[in-house]
């Protein structure tokens, strides 16, 4: 591991926990989009929970700002989403143009934050132990948190642990995103969504979650930090009348032009019916395709996803 660079980077680096054990590489972002800053709050708290205790950790954990301009600002993104451009082509094209000569705030960002990473993160099949990515976010309805991973055996008994919902299938539609970059890069990755943009609830949810994956893969044990042990009861709790695991089914892509507009008052997790009017567009009424769990109801101005409908998820 090469600390330096991280050292230097005051600004993007929440914190960093160097443990004086092996074990796993745990990165984490918060605020990739400007308008969700609880992510950046919740990894705040996880570092000021683990500092104390660091003699005790077991591998490296470093938390990291996304967007920092958009979080300034507070709006998702200032020239396009940082969370779409996470293509292999444009990292590439990122990483040899100069950062005077990239033409957006979100690329500089994007080529700042590997400048750290590419030094940090071991080389795919260097290490004996997990590298995790955890990118933590939030949603602009009320309602329940969950996490988005991959159908794969290991990241499902893993984060089936966090008494979290878990959804897939978003991750294959939503393109570009940090999440599957680093997935395809031999990670273990998951996205959270801890709740409403400005609900103080979802700094909870996701201070909770984080330190309970921490726990999970190893790097921190509870039997020695008793403490610990309330973060998860507290998601078991939270959590309890939720699905444990959803499939996206649809997905409302909004396109320049449309004038979408949800209509008021539906949550995450709002179960749907085949044919209710959820919201309208310059076309007109825009309804459910299908049953389901209402996922991610837009009510910002910025974002092209306009709603997402998931439903039970059958294993096998």
């Amino acid at each position: 591991m090469n600390s330096s660079t991280v050292a230097k980077e005051v600004n993007r680096v929440i914190g960093l926990i160097e443990g004086q054990y092996d074990g796993p590489t745990v990165v984490a972002f918060g605020g990739i989009h400007g308008n969700e800053p609880s992510g950046v709050a919740a990894l705040q708290n996880v570092i000021e929970n683990l500092q104390e205790k660091s003699h005790l950790f077991r591998g490296h954990f470093l938390a990291l700002r996304g967007n920092i301009a958009a979080l300034k600002q507070s709006v998702r993104y200032i020239d396009e989403d940082m969370n779409r451009i996470w293509f292999p082509s444009i990292i590439d094209k990122i990483r040899r143009t100069p950062s005077n000569e990239l033409k957006s705030n979100e690329r500089r960002q994007i080529k700042s934050i590997l400048h750290i990473l590419d030094e940090y993160l071991p080389e795919e099949g260097t290490s004996s132990h997990p590298v995790i990515f955890a990118d933590l976010h939030s949603f602009s309805a009320e309602g329940g948190m969950f996490a988005i991973t991959a159908r794969k055996e290991d990241h499902i008994n893993l984060f089936s642990k966090l008494h979290v919902p878990l959804i897939f299938g978003i991750e294959k539609t939503l393109r570009g995103t940090a999440f599957r970059y680093y997935q395809d890069r031999g990670c273990v990755t998951f996205a959270l969504e801890g709740g409403q943009h400005e609900n103080k609830v979802t700094i909870k949810n996701n201070t909770a979650a984080m330190l309970a994956m921490l726990d999970e893969v190893g790097c921190i044990n509870t039997t020695n930090l008793p403490a610990f042990e309330q973060h998860e009861a507290y998601l078991a709790e939270e959590n309890r009348q939720l699905p444990a695991r959803v499939e996206l089914v649809y997905q409302h892509m909004i396109e320049p032009g449309d004038e979408f507009r949800m209509r008021a008052g539906f949550n995450n997790f709002q179960t749907v019916k085949k044919g209710e009017w959820l919201a309208t567009d310059k076309e007109g009424k825009i309804t459910a395709q299908c049953n389901g769990y209402l996922l991610m109801p837009l009510y910002q101005q910025q974002g092209n996803d306009g709603f997402f409908i998931a439903q039970e998820y059958q294993d096998g």
